[in-house]
């Protein structure tokens, strides 16, 4: 069950809240003056989305070298593929800095 709680009720409420998420019973959208600033959800539906994140990177990847490799068709395979894996270093190196 999705609720929405202000920033100052979660303050007087996290332990209830926290139990809530944790038993996997609900999540919650935390609002500051009126606006969604945050989510609380479970560990569980936390694992998901970053599986999700890491799978949409993996596809991206995939999408720029075959991006990549069809723009540059005369360009010498090996060399193509140094580069490529230097790119695939890079990106990462850059978000294991990042996350």
């Amino acid at each position: 069950m999705l609720k929405t709680i202000s920033s100052s009720d979660l303050r007087n409420r996290i332990r209830h809240v926290l139990n809530e998420v944790g038993y996997g019973q609900s999540q919650y959208i935390v609002e500051k003056f009126g606006e969604p600033t945050a989510a609380i959800i479970s560990m569980q539906d936390f694992d998901l989305l970053q599986s999700a994140k890491r799978g949409q990177g993996v596809a991206s990847l995939q999408q720029v070298i075959a991006e990549i490799r069809l723009r540059n068709r005369e360009v010498d395979t090996a060399a193509l593929d140094a580069l490529i894996e230097e790119a695939r270093a890079e990106f990462h190196s850059s978000r294991q800095s990042s996350g």
